[in-house]
């Protein structure tokens, strides 16, 4: 099978043997970590599976997430009722209907509860895939009727490969490479969007303010918070730290800093400048 996505080749080759012997179940949850590539996966699959589709705009493939441009975080009943909706009807071009949930542990109770009855009784032609880097934040009785794929890091080998294949300047593909953590689709994105810049500036702003005094720290924790853009600020800074001062004595001190301050700002409820405040302030 033609595929072009990088990678993931155990994947590839266990779904290509499910669509050869007709032994594709309903439900797949392809977990791992976040923008490692997994949806960009399923959606390759579904091109893969029904070929045919592309001819009338993937009218057999329908895909759901939070609706982030529209300032929303979760996936809602009204999704999963235009999911029900979609595979009650029979493929266009066949001769499967796929559905793919992105970020599928952003489901609401009441939309659980909804996909829970479509599990339950799918029609013979349907197959969804749940995509989720945070799979134990589903209900047990959704992931126990779907079948785990998880998806590792990538080697720094195939990330530099593909980088090599868009002509990236050495310097840039070693802090990609390093910041990536094997997630090749951050790599790409990166890349793409443009925004290693972003990436150098909150790396050199890291380093700075770590050594100016109290009313800078608290000056920057307040323009990072502002600026709304902290929790990926937070992750660039996680990853440089442990690719170039792993060895070094404050290292450990530092990365665990770093693992609690992500926690604490994917959480809602807390504090979440008061938690960069006390971190840079810790430094």
């Amino acid at each position: 099978m033609d595929w072009h996505t990088i990678g993931f080749e155990s994947q590839k080759n266990y779904f290509e043997n499910l669509l050869k012997k007709d032994w594709l179940l309903h439900a797949y949850l392809l977990s791992g970590p976040e923008m490692i590539g997994k949806r960009k996966f399923a959606q390759e699959f579904c091109r893969l599976a029904n070929p045919d589709s592309a001819s009338v705009f993937d009218a057999d493939r329908l895909i759901i997430g939070p609706r982030v441009n529209e300032g929303e975080s979760k996936i809602y009943i009204d999704n999963i009722r235009e999911v029900n909706l979609f595979i009650s009807r029979k493929p266009l071009a066949g001769p499967y209907k796929f559905v793919i949930i992105d970020d599928a542990d952003r489901l609401t109770i009441e939309a659980s509860n909804a996909l829970l009855k479509v599990l339950e009784e799918p029609p013979p032609y349907s197959t969804l895939f749940l995509v989720s880097s945070q799979p134990k934040q589903l209900l047990p009785t959704i992931t126990s009727r779907c079948q785990e794929v998880p998806f590792l890091p990538h080697t720094d080998e195939v990330i530099k490969k593909m980088l090599a294949s868009k002509k990236t300047d050495n310097e840039t593909s070693a802090l990609v490479t390093e910041i990536a953590g094997g997630r090749l689709g951050w790599a790409i994105h990166t890349i793409e969007s443009g925004s290693i810049d972003d990436v150098r500036t909150a790396i050199r702003d890291f380093k700075k303010v770590s050594s100016q005094g109290v009313a800078e720290r608290l000056q920057y924790a307040k323009k990072l918070y502002e600026k709304e853009e902290y929790a990926r600020a937070v992750d660039y800074w996680l990853r440089w730290t442990h690719a170039h001062l792993r060895d070094d004595e404050k290292a450990h001190y530092v990365i665990k800093g770093l693992l609690r301050l992500k926690h604490i700002i994917s959480q809602p409820q807390y504090n979440h400048r008061l938690a960069l405040e006390t971190f840079l302030l810790s430094q």
